[in-house]
């Protein structure tokens, strides 16, 4: 997902890593089956066959990063596809599906601009391992400014600002670990603020991380039994939240983030 392709507005989705699969046909449509230099003069849909052909290229750019709907129970779900668990205010506990006796879960929620496009999303699961009792992904667009990082401001309290990982096709990867205080914040918090800076932009962008439903959800996802998955089950795709028991960062980056927002 690129900064440019966040503006024409797209289905509400979940699992971002399925989108490229819904920009390939645009791509393997050949222009050399238009007809048009072969087809007898009378036959006039030979003249609107270029058009044709060149209609779904415009179309490809927007799907790209383009999460896909998840399937809405376990059983429509395919072996390592999302499913939806149960919803909780802004916040939907789904859930990946790998066949064995319990599918691993995180919470989820998709951000969107003030176009109510959708720009960036966060999940997160519990994590036993040193000092974070959860572990949260963030992914943004690809071309954000990797050295700005990515920061969190809960209500009114201090702004955190955590480095990005990795960037993949799906977008940039920050990987975060929230102690349990931190954890604590968002739970009784009524709302959080995540910034980026797209790259060579001056101005910062501001998404509102609504925690309206967090703390039920939460409760219900640390309810559930650990994970247990087929020894053939795949690896989580890039992009996802890190596996139970893997420690990401801990808000350890220098706290760069207080430069005041633009908006």
């Amino acid at each position: 997902m690129l900064w440019a392709q966040t503006t024409p507005a797209t289905p509400e989705a979940a699992p971002a890593e399925d989108a490229e699969a819904g920009a390939a046909p645009a791509a393997e449509t050949p222009a050399a089956e238009t007809p048009a230099a072969d087809a007898p003069a009378t036959e006039a849909p030979a003249a609107n066959a270029p058009a044709a052909a060149d209609a779904p290229a415009a179309d490809a750019a927007p799907a790209t990063g383009t999460p896909a709907a998840p399937a809405q129970s376990a059983d429509e779900a395919q072996l390592g596809a999302f499913y939806v668990e149960s919803t909780h205010g802004d916040w939907t506990l789904r859930c990946q599906r790998f066949g064995g006796e319990v599918d691993p879960c995180e919470l989820y929620q998709l951000m969107r601009d003030a176009q109510n496009n959708p720009v960036a999303e966060m999940s997160i699961i519990p994590i036993e391992a040193g000092q974070a009792a959860a572990g949260a992904t963030l992914v943004a667009p690809l071309e954000t400014d990797l050295i700005a990082g990515v920061a969190l401001q809960v209500d009114s309290s201090g702004r955190e600002t955590y480095p990005f990982s990795f960037c993949a096709p799906v977008g940039c990867v920050s990987r975060i670990g929230f102690t349990q205080p931190e954890l604590d914040a968002l739970r009784r918090g009524n709302s959080a603020t995540v910034t980026v800076r797209p790259f060579g932009m001056d101005q910062q962008v501001d998404l509102k991380l609504s925690l309206s439903g967090f703390t039920a959800g939460w409760n219900e996802l640390a309810a559930r039994p650990a994970p247990v998955l087929p020894e053939a089950a795949a690896a989580p795709a890039q992009g996802q939240a890190p596996a139970e028991g893997e420690a990401p960062a801990t808000g350890e980056a220098p706290a760069t983030g207080e430069a005041p927002a633009a908006n």
